[in-house]
Protein backbone atom coordinates (compact mmCIF):
# COMPACT_ATOMS: atom_id res chain seq x y z
CA UNK A 1 0.00 0.00 0.00
CA UNK A 2 1.25 3.48 -0.89
CA UNK A 3 -1.25 5.72 0.93
CA UNK A 4 0.23 9.18 0.35
CA UNK A 5 1.89 9.25 -3.06
CA UNK A 6 3.08 12.62 -4.31
CA UNK A 7 1.51 12.94 -7.78
CA UNK A 8 4.79 14.38 -9.09
CA UNK A 9 6.77 11.39 -7.79
CA UNK A 10 4.31 8.66 -8.66
CA UNK A 11 5.76 8.28 -12.15
CA UNK A 12 9.15 7.34 -10.66
CA UNK A 13 7.57 4.15 -9.37
CA UNK A 14 8.16 2.66 -12.77
CA UNK A 15 6.55 -0.48 -14.17
CA UNK A 16 9.45 -2.63 -13.04
CA UNK A 17 9.18 -1.60 -9.39
CA UNK A 18 5.39 -1.81 -9.34
CA UNK A 19 5.33 -5.18 -11.06
CA UNK A 20 7.90 -6.51 -8.57
CA UNK A 21 5.61 -5.55 -5.70
CA UNK A 22 2.52 -6.89 -7.41
CA UNK A 23 4.17 -10.27 -7.76
CA UNK A 24 4.02 -10.62 -3.98
CA UNK A 25 1.02 -8.47 -3.03
CA UNK A 26 -2.03 -6.50 -4.08
CA UNK A 27 -0.22 -3.16 -4.32
CA UNK A 28 -2.39 -0.05 -4.37
CA UNK A 29 -1.38 3.59 -4.80
CA UNK A 30 -3.34 6.56 -3.45
CA UNK A 31 -2.34 10.05 -4.53
CA UNK A 32 -2.00 12.91 -2.04
CA UNK A 33 -2.02 12.99 1.75
CA UNK A 34 -5.23 11.76 3.39
CA UNK A 35 -7.23 14.74 4.62
CA UNK A 36 -8.62 13.00 7.71
CA UNK A 37 -7.72 10.08 9.95
CA UNK A 38 -10.82 8.33 8.72
CA UNK A 39 -9.68 8.61 5.12
CA UNK A 40 -6.21 7.41 6.10
CA UNK A 41 -7.62 4.35 7.87
CA UNK A 42 -9.81 3.56 4.88
CA UNK A 43 -6.71 3.49 2.66
CA UNK A 44 -4.51 1.29 4.84
CA UNK A 45 -6.66 -0.72 7.26
CA UNK A 46 -6.15 -4.02 5.41
CA UNK A 47 -2.47 -3.49 4.59
CA UNK A 48 0.24 -5.98 5.51
CA UNK A 49 2.90 -3.51 4.38
CA UNK A 50 2.99 0.23 3.74
CA UNK A 51 5.26 2.24 1.45
CA UNK A 52 5.23 5.58 3.28
CA UNK A 53 6.08 8.99 1.91
CA UNK A 54 5.29 11.16 4.89
CA UNK A 55 3.81 10.55 8.35
CA UNK A 56 1.36 8.05 9.79
CA UNK A 57 -0.39 8.71 13.14
CA UNK A 58 -0.55 6.09 15.88
CA UNK A 59 -4.34 6.13 15.77
CA UNK A 60 -4.19 5.05 12.14
CA UNK A 61 -1.64 2.31 12.84
CA UNK A 62 -3.91 1.04 15.63
CA UNK A 63 -6.62 0.37 13.04
CA UNK A 64 -4.32 -1.85 10.91
CA UNK A 65 -4.46 -5.34 12.47
CA UNK A 66 -2.46 -6.98 9.65
CA UNK A 67 0.31 -4.40 9.42
CA UNK A 68 3.79 -5.95 9.64
CA UNK A 69 6.14 -3.42 8.00
CA UNK A 70 6.34 0.26 7.12
CA UNK A 71 8.92 1.06 4.45
CA UNK A 72 9.70 4.75 4.85
CA UNK A 73 10.99 6.62 1.80
CA UNK A 74 13.73 8.59 3.51
CA UNK A 75 16.23 8.48 6.35
CA UNK A 76 14.66 10.32 9.32
CA UNK A 77 11.80 7.90 9.93
CA UNK A 78 11.58 8.88 13.60
CA UNK A 79 10.40 12.35 12.56
CA UNK A 80 7.34 10.86 10.86
CA UNK A 81 6.67 7.57 12.67
CA UNK A 82 6.44 6.81 16.40
CA UNK A 83 9.09 4.09 16.47
CA UNK A 84 8.38 3.15 20.08
CA UNK A 85 4.74 2.59 19.22
CA UNK A 86 5.46 0.52 16.11
CA UNK A 87 7.95 -1.57 18.09
CA UNK A 88 5.31 -2.25 20.73
CA UNK A 89 3.04 -3.50 17.96
CA UNK A 90 5.76 -5.70 16.45
CA UNK A 91 5.78 -3.63 13.26
CA UNK A 92 9.08 -3.41 11.40
CA UNK A 93 10.09 0.07 10.18
CA UNK A 94 12.72 0.47 7.46
CA UNK A 95 14.35 3.46 5.79
CA UNK A 96 16.52 4.13 2.76
CA UNK A 97 20.13 4.77 3.82
CA UNK A 98 22.56 6.03 1.22
CA UNK A 99 19.97 7.09 -1.34
CA UNK A 100 21.23 10.68 -1.56
CA UNK A 101 24.88 10.38 -0.57
CA UNK A 102 26.18 11.79 -3.84
CA UNK A 103 23.39 14.37 -4.25
CA UNK A 104 23.93 15.91 -0.81
CA UNK A 105 27.73 15.82 -1.11
CA UNK A 106 27.54 17.65 -4.44
CA UNK A 107 25.19 20.20 -2.88
CA UNK A 108 27.57 20.79 0.02
CA UNK A 109 30.40 21.24 -2.45
CA UNK A 110 28.33 23.73 -4.44
CA UNK A 111 27.78 25.79 -1.27
CA UNK A 112 31.53 25.82 -0.65
CA UNK A 113 32.24 27.04 -4.16
CA UNK A 114 29.45 29.61 -4.07
CA UNK A 115 30.93 31.12 -0.92
CA UNK A 116 34.56 30.88 -2.00
CA UNK A 117 33.85 32.50 -5.38
CA UNK A 118 31.32 35.12 -4.13
CA UNK A 119 28.80 33.79 -6.65
CA UNK A 120 25.69 35.18 -4.95
CA UNK A 121 27.20 38.62 -4.37
CA UNK A 122 28.45 38.95 -7.94
CA UNK A 123 25.12 37.76 -9.34
CA UNK A 124 23.11 40.18 -7.21
CA UNK A 125 25.39 43.07 -8.14
CA UNK A 126 25.08 42.37 -11.86
CA UNK A 127 21.31 42.12 -11.60
CA UNK A 128 21.38 45.63 -10.10
CA UNK A 129 23.60 46.89 -12.91
CA UNK A 130 26.71 47.02 -10.70
CA UNK A 131 29.99 45.89 -12.28
CA UNK A 132 32.28 45.33 -9.28
CA UNK A 133 35.46 43.29 -9.67
CA UNK A 134 37.02 44.40 -6.39
CA UNK A 135 36.17 41.29 -4.37
CA UNK A 136 38.72 38.57 -4.93
CA UNK A 137 37.69 34.94 -4.57
CA UNK A 138 39.28 32.04 -2.73
CA UNK A 139 40.98 29.13 -4.48
CA UNK A 140 40.03 25.89 -2.75
CA UNK A 141 43.04 23.92 -4.00
CA UNK A 142 45.50 23.41 -1.16
CA UNK A 143 43.02 24.51 1.49
CA UNK A 144 41.91 22.25 4.35
CA UNK A 145 38.37 20.98 4.76
CA UNK A 146 37.22 19.42 8.01
CA UNK A 147 34.42 16.89 7.67
CA UNK A 148 32.41 16.44 10.85
CA UNK A 149 30.89 13.00 10.43
CA UNK A 150 32.03 10.40 7.94
CA UNK A 151 29.05 8.30 6.98
CA UNK A 152 28.00 7.76 3.37
CA UNK A 153 27.65 11.47 2.56
CA UNK A 154 30.83 12.42 4.39
CA UNK A 155 32.79 9.73 2.57
CA UNK A 156 31.52 10.90 -0.81
CA UNK A 157 32.35 14.46 0.20
CA UNK A 158 35.90 13.38 0.97
CA UNK A 159 36.29 11.95 -2.53
CA UNK A 160 34.94 15.10 -4.22
CA UNK A 161 37.06 17.43 -2.10
CA UNK A 162 40.25 15.49 -2.73
CA UNK A 163 39.53 15.69 -6.46
CA UNK A 164 39.62 19.49 -6.13
CA UNK A 165 42.94 19.40 -4.33
CA UNK A 166 41.62 20.03 -0.83
CA UNK A 167 43.36 18.51 2.17
CA UNK A 168 40.77 16.46 4.06
CA UNK A 169 40.66 15.93 7.81
CA UNK A 170 37.76 14.47 9.75
CA UNK A 171 36.21 14.09 13.18
CA UNK A 172 33.87 11.15 13.69
CA UNK A 173 32.49 8.97 16.47
CA UNK A 174 34.13 5.99 14.74
CA UNK A 175 37.73 6.79 13.72
CA UNK A 176 40.15 4.04 12.83
CA UNK A 177 43.51 3.72 11.05
CA UNK A 178 41.85 1.44 8.49
CA UNK A 179 39.20 4.02 7.59
CA UNK A 180 41.81 6.78 7.41
CA UNK A 181 43.97 4.76 5.04
CA UNK A 182 41.05 3.68 2.88
CA UNK A 183 39.77 7.24 2.45
CA UNK A 184 43.16 8.91 2.32
CA UNK A 185 42.52 11.37 5.15
CA UNK A 186 43.49 12.06 8.75
CA UNK A 187 41.24 11.85 11.79
CA UNK A 188 41.57 14.49 14.49
CA UNK A 189 39.76 15.77 17.55
CA UNK A 190 36.98 18.30 17.06
CA UNK A 191 38.84 21.31 18.44
CA UNK A 192 41.85 20.70 16.21
CA UNK A 193 39.61 20.26 13.17
CA UNK A 194 37.85 23.55 13.82
CA UNK A 195 41.13 25.41 14.33
CA UNK A 196 42.85 24.01 11.24
CA UNK A 197 40.04 24.00 8.66
CA UNK A 198 39.39 26.61 6.00
CA UNK A 199 36.04 24.93 5.36
CA UNK A 200 34.01 22.92 7.88
CA UNK A 201 31.24 20.68 6.56
CA UNK A 202 28.75 18.80 8.73
CA UNK A 203 27.61 15.28 7.85
CA UNK A 204 26.05 13.92 11.03
CA UNK A 205 22.56 12.71 11.99
CA UNK A 206 20.70 14.62 14.69
CA UNK A 207 20.80 12.74 18.00
CA UNK A 208 21.13 13.68 21.66
CA UNK A 209 24.89 13.32 21.18
CA UNK A 210 25.02 15.74 18.27
CA UNK A 211 22.52 18.36 19.48
CA UNK A 212 24.27 21.77 19.54
CA UNK A 213 27.58 20.03 18.88
CA UNK A 214 28.80 23.37 17.55
CA UNK A 215 27.98 26.08 20.05
CA UNK A 216 29.55 29.37 21.06
CA UNK A 217 32.73 27.73 22.33
CA UNK A 218 33.23 25.47 19.30
CA UNK A 219 32.52 28.21 16.76
CA UNK A 220 35.09 30.42 18.48
CA UNK A 221 37.77 27.90 17.52
CA UNK A 222 37.21 28.50 13.81
CA UNK A 223 39.45 30.74 11.72
CA UNK A 224 38.13 34.19 10.88
CA UNK A 225 38.62 33.26 7.19
CA UNK A 226 36.80 29.92 7.49
CA UNK A 227 33.42 28.92 6.08
CA UNK A 228 30.85 26.61 7.70
CA UNK A 229 28.64 24.30 5.62
CA UNK A 230 25.59 22.44 6.94
CA UNK A 231 23.54 20.07 4.78
CA UNK A 232 22.72 17.65 7.61
CA UNK A 233 20.50 18.94 10.44
CA UNK A 234 20.17 22.48 11.79
CA UNK A 235 19.98 21.30 15.40
CA UNK A 236 23.65 20.27 15.30
CA UNK A 237 24.61 23.98 15.38
CA UNK A 238 23.50 26.56 17.94
CA UNK A 239 21.84 28.90 15.44
CA UNK A 240 21.93 31.96 17.73
CA UNK A 241 25.67 31.51 18.24
CA UNK A 242 26.18 31.03 14.51
CA UNK A 243 24.27 34.23 13.66
CA UNK A 244 26.33 36.10 16.24
CA UNK A 245 29.63 34.88 14.74
CA UNK A 246 28.52 35.62 11.19
CA UNK A 247 27.24 39.11 12.01
CA UNK A 248 30.49 39.98 13.79
CA UNK A 249 32.49 38.42 10.93
CA UNK A 250 34.23 36.10 13.38
CA UNK A 251 33.90 33.52 10.60
CA UNK A 252 33.86 34.37 6.91
CA UNK A 253 30.50 32.88 6.01
CA UNK A 254 28.14 29.91 6.01
CA UNK A 255 26.33 27.79 3.45
CA UNK A 256 23.15 26.30 4.91
CA UNK A 257 20.56 23.94 3.48
CA UNK A 258 18.83 23.13 6.79
CA UNK A 259 17.16 25.31 9.41
CA UNK A 260 15.62 25.04 12.89
CA UNK A 261 12.24 25.92 11.43
CA UNK A 262 11.31 25.15 7.85
CA UNK A 263 10.21 27.01 5.81
CA UNK A 264 12.66 29.69 6.93
CA UNK A 265 10.86 32.78 8.19
CA UNK A 266 11.53 35.90 6.12
CA UNK A 267 12.36 37.77 9.34
CA UNK A 268 14.88 35.20 10.52
CA UNK A 269 18.22 36.85 11.43
CA UNK A 270 20.03 34.72 8.86
CA UNK A 271 18.07 36.52 6.15
CA UNK A 272 19.73 39.83 6.97
CA UNK A 273 23.30 38.59 6.56
CA UNK A 274 25.38 39.15 3.45
CA UNK A 275 27.92 36.39 4.13
CA UNK A 276 25.58 33.43 3.82
CA UNK A 277 24.32 31.23 0.99
CA UNK A 278 20.95 29.68 1.86
CA UNK A 279 19.04 26.94 0.03
CA UNK A 280 15.59 25.56 1.01
CA UNK A 281 16.57 22.03 2.13
CA UNK A 282 17.01 20.78 -1.41
CA UNK A 283 20.35 18.96 -1.22
CA UNK A 284 18.70 15.56 -1.54
CA UNK A 285 16.39 16.54 -4.38
CA UNK A 286 17.67 15.07 -7.64
CA UNK A 287 15.93 12.67 -10.04
CA UNK A 288 18.69 10.14 -9.46
CA UNK A 289 18.30 10.25 -5.67
CA UNK A 290 14.53 10.02 -5.91
CA UNK A 291 14.76 6.94 -8.12
CA UNK A 292 17.16 5.37 -5.64
CA UNK A 293 14.92 6.10 -2.67
CA UNK A 294 12.05 4.20 -4.25
CA UNK A 295 14.27 1.35 -5.38
CA UNK A 296 15.53 0.82 -1.82
CA UNK A 297 12.09 1.27 -0.23
CA UNK A 298 10.46 -1.24 -2.59
CA UNK A 299 13.35 -3.67 -2.12
CA UNK A 300 12.86 -3.42 1.66
CA UNK A 301 9.27 -4.62 1.25
CA UNK A 302 10.22 -7.40 -1.13
CA UNK A 303 13.03 -8.63 1.11
CA UNK A 304 10.81 -8.53 4.19
CA UNK A 305 8.02 -10.57 2.67
CA UNK A 306 10.60 -12.95 1.21
CA UNK A 307 11.78 -13.68 4.73
CA UNK A 308 15.06 -11.75 4.53
CA UNK A 309 14.34 -9.58 7.55
CA UNK A 310 18.01 -8.99 8.29
CA UNK A 311 18.33 -6.95 5.09
CA UNK A 312 15.87 -4.36 6.29
CA UNK A 313 15.99 -1.87 9.11
CA UNK A 314 16.87 1.59 10.24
Amino acid sequence: MYPDADPQLKSILDDKLVSSLRQIADFRIYEGNPKTSEEYVKRVKDADGILLGWSIPNEVIAECPNLKIISFTGIGASNFIDLSYTASKGIKVTNTPGYADNAVAEHALSLILSLAKNINQHHNNLMKGVWDQSNSSVEVKGKTIGLIGLGGIGQRMAVLCKALGLKVISWTFHPSPERAEKLGLNFTDLETLLKKSDFVSLHLPFTEQTKNLLGEKELSFMKKEAYLINTSRAEIIDTDALVKHLAAEKIAGAGLDVFDQEPLNENHPLMGLSNVVLTPHTGFNTPEATEEIFRIAVENLIQFFSGNIQKTGI
